[in-house]
């Protein structure tokens, strides 16, 4: 990546290498360097897989050697006293866009200007030069010094700035480091230095938190977002955020696997630019909290019960690749099998469920809707190796029964939430979740058959033999 601005990096060039000798200067002489709030550093106990953070406090930040001299911050060095900085501060008050990028218009007072310009100069160099003290050392290496200035230089360019998606996912752990669902979207394990960056800015107490702490693997999506970064801001501000991309993939782990998921934490790694650093921790930022995970999940309280193996994650990538092109009617029930986890009533979630069963076996043929539901479905299911047709039927319609006294206000519909099989009970909503996971795993394996779902002649192939669907006719 060329310097787009020569000026700029003449002259923080050697303000950046003053800064990091002045700061090898205190080192050596053993002075106090001021730490980091609360430095997070990843704890692993014994038979978890999900990581715990304890905090350090005396972890020394080189940005802090420097301060505005004498009174409350009084450190080591000040930012005047660094070669060139006043230099810096000049030509940066003479560049419009800076002024721009720095928050100030061109009616703003020239007592402002400078006060930002003062502002982001000093960042500019002391971003640059602890990342380079902490990360090579205090022997120059100007190769590394300028990727890291054009990273910063970037970013006050400003516009719009290419970011890779990273989301973790809650309470689903995975046999493999890495999981490829497509060309830019993969699962990947997330190590103990990006465990660090993505809770850095949290408070050591929110550390402690289930929604921060349960997770192993993050979905990575690449080259499909932007966000644009004002420094008077302090944060980032979303163009277009890919939820369709991140729900996908949670819609294939869901319906390969029973366990409550989802994601809550919501981070972007920078792609070629930097908006600061932390040390040597890598640049996974936190963004927002989504709050798209499973209700069922019980801050402090759930864990996982399994980790999928290599062949489960596969069929996870299949499911993705599946649902990228799927009909609009399976693409509506994965969707439906989503919303219904987010739900904190029963009733809600049940009315979900059935929505989504209704999307793939409803088809547009006239005639009663719990008959064919049922029929369909045990069809259906007969891809999936259930023998038991007749059950599968009346489970289905059992389970419509209990939502359609919901849906029509009927007040004894309590006598409907409980479903019996083989002396056992268990609740309507639970049987509705795992007929409309399997279902969708048939639909996605076998694209077409949700085209024929309106066929009878294709139903009672599959009721009767229990082999290929038929394609005359059809």
């Amino acid at each position: 990546m060329p310097v787009r601005d020569q000026a700029l990096w003449s002259l923080a060039e050697p303000a950046i290498r003053d800064a990091l000798e002045k700061m090898s200067r205190v080192v050596a002489e053993d002075k106090k360097i001021d730490s980091y709030d609360s430095y997070p550093v990843v704890e692993m106990k014994e038979g978890e897989i999900f990581p715990a953070f304890k905090t350090q406090y005396h972890v020394p930040d080189f940005r802090k050697v420097f301060g505005w001299g004498s009174g409350f911050q009084s450190r080591p060095f000040t930012y005047e006293g660094i070669q060139g900085f006043a230099e810096l501060v000049s030509y940066v008050k003479t560049q419009a866009d800076y002024a721009s990028f720095l928050g100030v218009g061109r009616t703003e007072s020239s007592d402002l200007l400078a006060e930002m310009a003062e502002f982001g100069a000093r960042g500019l160099i002391l971003e640059v030069a602890a990342r380079h003290a902490d990360a090579r050392g205090f022997e120059w290496d100007e190769e590394y010094a300028l990727s890291r200035y054009l990273e910063v230089e970037t970013w006050w360019r400003g516009g719009k700035l290419p970011v890779d998606i990273f989301v973790p996912i809650v309470n689903v752990s995975f046999e493999d480091d890495q999981l490829q669902l497509s060309d830019s979207v993969s699962i990947e394990r997330i190590t103990d230095e990006q465990h660090q960056a993505r809770v850095i800015g949290l408070k050591p107490y929110e550390r402690d938190d289930w929604l921060v702490r349960a997770y192993t693997h993050a979905v990575v999506i690449r080259n499909s977002a932007s966000v644009e970064w004002p420094f008077l801001m302090g944060r980032e501000q979303w163009n277009v955020f890919p939820y369709d991309q991140v729900d996908r993939v949670v819609h294939a782990v869901s319906i390969l696997v029973s366990e409550p998921t989802g994601y809550d934490q919501v981070c972007f790694i920078p792609d070629g630019w930097s908006h600061g650093y932390r040390r040597t921790l890598p640049m996974v930022t936190h963004a927002f909290s989504a709050e798209r995970y499973d209700r069922q999940i019980s801050r402090g309280k759930f864990s996982p019960t399994e980790t999928l193996s290599s062949e489960q994650g596969s069929r996870v990538a299949d499911f993705y690749s599946a649902l990228e092109v799927a009909h609009p009617q399976v693409s509506l029930a994965a969707r439906r099998l989503q919303l219904a986890s987010l739900r904190e009533d029963e009733l809600d979630e049940i009315v979900d469920l059935c929505v989504g069963i209704e999307a793939l076996l409803g088809g547009t043929t006239a005639g009663d809707t719990t008959y064919k539901l049922g029929i369909r479905g045990a069809a259906v299911l007969t891809r999936a190796k259930y023998q038991r047709s007749e059950m599968v039927a009346q489970l289905i319609k059992k389970v419509y029964a209990y939502r359609s006294n919901i849906v029509h206000g009927q007040v004894k519909y309590e006598k409907k939430r409980i479903v019996s099989l083989d002396g056992k009970q268990f609740l309507a909503t639970d049987i509705a979740g795992i007929l409309l996971r399997e279902i969708l795993a048939v639909m996605l394996r076998e694209p077409d058959l949700i085209s024929k779902i309106d066929n009878d002649r294709v139903i009672f192939e599959l009721l009767d033999s229990r082999g290929p669907v038929a394609s005359e006719g059809c």
